[in-house]
Order: structure tokens, then sequence, then C-alpha cells
């Protein structure tokens, strides 16, 4: 009776924690999450118009007001772009609520199985105390012997069952515990593009204002800018801003992504748009770990320690370079992150460590070194390369940049389709000004 007592209480303790369990995500989270998406869906349509727009206006007449046309179309396909990526976040950090409500459920569940675990134990200890002899002389017929031998054979299968059970709801929460990670990193990611796209936004503005500013509104001077050759040049400009920012010229910019992209077969155009972004994501290059900076902005700090600064120390060594004041780039600011990233091409120490021997075989510098800029291009160049770039077709192409941004070809969030998508604007407009 005492056993029966026992395994009614551990029931309840189960059903409790199942109901716990089972009610994982409030209806109205979910329901927010998807009419995000719905959102986004509608949005990308849009945006996906104004790419008809664009790509509409370089078949017609180098005119001023298909000049205009076309830039006030990229400026309504930026700020739709804009208005997806803030969605996105909005999205992710409900998906991240979520998930982390699941992990308390999950944890809450676990403490329960723990508890009932403890409770079979001492079930089982007490039934081990006493002989089968005595148990049969403390009943009152056969019946009630073999009953209660039944019930100690049914605890101890619980015991086993409730054992399984906490390996089953561990292997859960570590899958749980690995989406949150995967949804934060996410988050970083998309909050990196908006700000990108926020400063492709202003440069555009920016381009239209010097257009029509040089022009006064008449299609004779512009003319004269198209003559003169002056407008390739300020287009390519205006392409390239990021790369310029950090210290690479233009003319340098077009002659070693040139030479990288051919060394390695993949697009000059598609080379350039990469580094360009990776330029605008980089927005604190080499603003970590120069001489002067307080310790907070120490390449001790700002790296990932189990993955970067070994990596870090043996690159700037090799190079004779002097690893305490060796420029590096900062985290994102408000985000929860790492920096780290090397020269040009934004290149992690233990990413470096993959190419530095590729590089120096295409280069002849050897040993090769990230900030400079024919091999920071060449390694860019040999990444894209591997991610599949060398086949030159747009899907080849986004999938090389996604293997570029995440690890991942395939990847399918939004911050990695935000990316891909951008490379690829970026380098239909320098193609046509190279």
């Amino acid at each position: 009776m005492r056993i029966k007592c026992f395994r009614l209480i551990i029931t309840g303790i189960f059903v409790f924690s199942s109901f716990l369990y089972l009610n994982s995500a409030s209806a109205g989270i979910i329901e927010d999450i998807a009419d995000r998406q719905r959102q986004i869906q509608e949005l990308q349509k849009q945006i996906e118009e104004y790419e008809k727009q664009i790509q509409q206006t370089k078949t017609q007449k180098v005119t001023l007001q298909n000049e205009i046309n076309k830039l006030n179309a990229q400026i309504g396909q930026l700020q739709l772009q804009i208005k997806s990526l803030n969605l996105s976040i909005n999205q992710t950090g409900l998906e991240i609520s979520n998930t982390q409500s699941k992990i308390s459920e999950a944890e809450e569940s676990l403490d329960k199985h723990r508890e009932a675990l403890a409770q079979y134990i001492k079930i089982i200890n007490a039934t081990d105390q006493v002989s089968l002899p005595e148990i049969l002389i403390k009943n009152e017929s056969l019946s009630q012997f073999f009953n209660q031998l039944n019930d100690i054979q049914i605890t101890q299968g619980e015991l086993r069952s409730t054992i399984e059970n906490i390996k089953s709801l561990k292997s859960d929460l570590q899958v749980k515990k690995s989406d949150l990670e995967e949804k934060q990193s996410d988050l970083i990611n998309l909050h990196q593009m908006s700000e990108v796209e926020k400063r492709n936004l202003d440069q555009i503005k920016t381009r239209q204002n010097q257009i029509l500013k040089q022009t006064q509104g008449q299609e004779s001077k512009f003319q004269q800018l198209v003559q003169s050759s002056k407008l390739n040049l300020q287009r390519l400009q205006a392409e390239i801003t990021f790369l310029q920012q950090n210290g690479v010229s233009v003319s340098d910019a077009v002659k070693y992504g040139q030479l990288a992209a051919i060394a390695v077969g993949i697009r000059p155009a598609f080379l350039l748009a990469e580094l360009e972004i990776e330029s605008g994501l980089g927005v604190n290059v080499g603003k970590c770990n120069r001489a002067g900076d307080p310790p907070e902005r120490s390449y001790r700090a700002v790296m990932k320690p189990t993955r970067d600064i070994q990596p870090f120390i043996r690159i700037t060594r090799e190079l004779g370079l002097d690893t305490e004041t060796t420029p590096v780039s900062c985290p994102q600011r408000g985000v929860v992150g790492w920096g780290g990233a090397m020269g040009p091409a934004q290149f992690l120490p233990s990413t470096w460590m993959g190419y530095k021997e590729a590089v120096a075989q295409t280069t002849g510098h050897n040993p090769a070194n990230p900030w400079n800029i024919q091999d920071a291009f060449t390694a860019a160049a040999l990444k894209l390369a591997k991610g599949g770039a060398t086949a030159k077709t747009r899907t080849a192409e986004v999938a090389a940049s996604k293997a570029y941004y995440s690890g991942r070809s395939t990847c399918s969030t939004a911050a990695c389709n935000s990316y891909a998508n951008a490379v690829q604007r970026k380098a239909t407009e320098i193609e046509a000004n190279l």
C-alpha cells in the first residue's frame, strides 16, 4: 500500500511537469513571429519590383533623368530592405524570447524528473531492506504478497523510464541552448547588415545630390560629365566608399581586385563587392589594439580567447609586427560578440591560418600578410573560389557569399540572404563602371 501511495505522488509530479513542458510557447508569440514573416515576404516582393526598375534603367539611354530614376529606385529599394531587416530583428528577438521560455520550461521539467527519480530510489532502497519471507509474513494472503511484488517490479521499471526521460530532456535542453546561441548570433548579424544598408542608403543620397549639384539639373552638363568619363569614376568611388575609408584607394582596389580575382578565376566586380560589404560590416576596422588604446581595446579583450588569440600572436610574430600594437577590428557596439578581424579583407586570425599558405603561393609573399592589400584581396578571392564563385553565376556567387559570411553556403537566415543580395547589387553597379 505504501509503495502505491508513493507511486501516485510521483505520477502527480509527472503530470504536472508534462503540463508545464507542453505549454512551451504562448500562441501570441508564435502568431507575432508568423506576422513578421508575412510582412517580410510582402516587402521582399516590393524590393524585387524596385530591382526590375533598376535593371530597366540600364537598358535605357544614359540621361540625367534616367540616372536620377535609377538612384531613386535604389533609394526606395534600400529603404524597404532596411525596413525588412528591422522586421527580421524584431522577429528574431521574439524567437529568442520563445526559445528562452522553452529552455526554462525544459529545465523545470528536468528538475521534476530528478525529484521523481529521488523518490523512486527511496522506494527501491526501502523495499531492498525487506526480505521476501518478511514480505510474505506481513501480507495476509498470497494475493497481497504477489501484488506487492508486482508493485516493486513496476517501480523498478518506472525508475528505468525516469532515467531515460532525464537523458532525453538533457539532450533536448542542449539542442534548445544551441538554437538560442544561433538566434543570438543571427540578431548580431542582422544589426550589422542594417547598419551597412543605412550607410549604403546615405551614400546613394549623397551621390544623387552630387550629380544634381554638378549638372544643376541640365542635361547638357550631364552629358559632358558622361563624355569626360568622370561619371564612371564617380560611380565607382561611390560604390567602394567603405574600402576607401579603410585606406584602400580606388586605383589600388581595382588593380589588386582584378589581379586577385583573375588569379583564382572569379569575377573582379564580385570580389570588390564582397570586400566592400565586408568593409562596411567591419565599421570598426583597425580601431582596437592600437598604440595608446586602453586595456579593454587590447587584442586580449576583443578576440575570442579559445579561437583567435594564439593564431594572432603567431601571425604577428612571423611578420615581425608588434602583437601589442597591431590594429584589429573592435566588436560591434551594443551587441554581444567578438572583434579581432585583420586588414582590408577582415579575416579572423583563426581563419587566416587556413589560407596564408595558398596566399603565399599565389602572390609570392611569404609569409603572407593580412594587412597587405594584395594578400588580403587574394585571401578573399581564394575563400570565394572555394565557395564555388568560379562558376560565375548568380546562384554560385550567392552561395559563395553566404559561405564567406556564415561558413555555410546553404545559410537561409534573413541576415545571410540580405548579405548575399547586397553583394550582388553592389557587384552589378561596380561591373558597370569598371
